[in-house]
């Protein structure tokens, strides 16, 4: 089952296919086993508990329609693009071991759809800050 997660400005930024993470475009970018959010080379990316996806700095990175995990209001969801045409999922790699889980602390400084894009390649040095928050927004 195919499940766009959406992020803070209610844009459809990820798919969640089963246990699968997948970019916009389709493209396998990561799992999600448990509470935990791998990369495709099996790195802690972050959690997914309650359909919210939390970075590695434990802020939330986007959500599923309806999560309950959700503790601020839902922005309007806009519509999602149309499905991708799936690939075929690479197999999973040895999943290496969670850090410890720092506080919640309200929205990341990431963008959804980059920090999934990128595999959250820069897990260890972090993806620079990729959007600014809603209220530093022109417009």
């Amino acid at each position: 089952m195919v499940t766009w997660l959406y992020d803070e400005a209610g844009r459809a930024s990820a798919i969640l296919d089963e246990f699968c993470l997948r970019t916009v475009d389709g493209e396998p970018a990561g799992y999600v086993f448990g509470l935990s959010a791998f990369s495709v080379k099996g790195e802690h990316i972050g959690w997914f508990e309650d359909g919210v996806l939390y970075d590695v700095e434990n802020r939330v990175l986007g959500f599923l329609p309806g999560a309950r995990g959700m503790a601020h209001h839902f922005p309007e969801l806009q519509p999602p693009p149309p499905e991708p045409v799936f690939g075929k999922r690479p197999n999973v790699p040895t999943l290496r071991a969670r850090p410890v889980r720092r506080p919640a602390g309200g929205w990341s400084r990431h963008a959804l759809a980059d920090y999934v894009d990128g595999g959250a390649a820069a897990v260890g040095t972090l993806l620079p800050a990729a959007h600014p928050t809603l209220n530093e927004r022109p417009g």
